[in-house]
């Protein structure tokens, strides 16, 4: 199995690949219900793997392999998790309380864009601490660590849009599968909450732009509402920027801010934050979790404050300022 998906993929052979993969062809009607029946997002939310499992998987993809050679050869993971609102909402709040303005979002690496609708979210902190509308179909209720708690209101949005590369097309069936299909199975609630963000933004229609966002960016920041508190925001994207890139993305924040204050929002990895200027002063986590990081920009100065730290899919968050 190995060997193979060396071969297949060559550098893009990362874990999550082949599973995702695999994820696409059973949610594709591919016929195997030796393997479906482990997949509670398939089949019953109780399924678990056993013994049997591994020899299920392989079985398949060997069975398959016509149909998975092209997906891994050409396909990369990704994803639009809408649990990550439950951190960028309290964030989005605390800007408005510094700034007295309402916001201009601009999210670089947005996916298919439904982070966007994050005030169309219902969101429950625990202890009656409930923010959004919770008449909706998803609902996000982060686990909360620690003994500091967020901003809980939801913010005045006076405009918002992304930007990517390869923006996901919640019209095409064959794309929503494969973003569905990025999802760790046994993560039911994940994939529920995905689901349901997909219906609303396909009646939203949340603004997302292809492209580069370092070349992008200027333009869409000069001309942002000059009443609103400008907001740049990207989550879990630096991976996928090249060193240079992310080097000339933060020159370009800084060199924004000259003309006008700028919040910028970011969930990454302190490694990847560094070329910013960041990441020195943040801990590298050793339970996978992230810092929420928040940059007060303005007249080429800066003011950095790690807001919390964020589990895996943004499960838990503790929040820190």
């Amino acid at each position: 199995m190995l060997d193979w998906l060396a071969q297949v993929c060559g550098p893009r052979a990362r874990a999550t690949l082949p599973f995702a993969a695999v994820h696409y062809l059973l949610l594709s009607g591919v016929p195997a219900d030796d393997l479906r029946r482990y997949y509670p997002t398939l089949v019953d939310e109780s399924a678990s793997p056993d013994s049997g499992t591994y020899a299920a998987f392989r079985s398949f993809c060997v069975r398959e392999r016509g149909l998975l050679d092209p997906l891994l050869a050409s396909r990369v993971t990704q994803t639009n998790e809408v649990a990550r609102c439950g951190y960028l909402s309290p964030a989005f709040a605390l800007v408005v309380e510094l700034s007295g303005k309402p916001l201009s979002i601009v999210e670089v690496g947005c996916s298919a864009g439904l982070n966007l609708l994050f005030d169309l979210y219902g969101y429950d902190f625990g202890g009656g601490r409930v923010v959004g509308d919770m008449s909706s179909r998803v609902r996000l209720q982060p686990t909360l660590r620690g003994n500091r708690m967020p901003k809980i209101a939801m913010p005045i949005v006076s405009a918002r849009v992304g930007i990517d590369l390869e923006p996901v097309d919640l019209e095409s069936e064959d794309a929503v599968r494969w973003l569905q299909a990025c999802i760790w199975p046994e993560h039911v609630d994940r994939m529920r909450n995905l689901r349901a963000a997909i219906e609303i933004a396909r009646m939203r229609r949340p603004s997302v732009v292809k492209g580069n966002a370092v070349e992008l960016l200027g333009g869409i920041a000069m001309g942002a509402d000059p009443d609103a508190a400008l907001v740049v925001v990207n989550t879990n994207v630096m991976l996928y920027f090249s060193p240079e890139e992310r080097a000339r993305y933060a020159r370009l924040l800084i060199e924004l801010s000259v003309t006008r204050e700028i919040f910028w929002i970011a969930n990454e990895h302190p490694a990847l934050l560094s070329p910013a200027g960041f990441g020195a002063r943040t801990e590298i986590s050793t339970d996978g979790s992230l810092p929420l990081v928040m940059s007060r920009l303005f007249q080429g100065r800066r003011d950095d404050r790690v807001l919390a730290m964020v589990g895996a899919h943004a499960r838990w968050i503790e929040w820190r300022s």
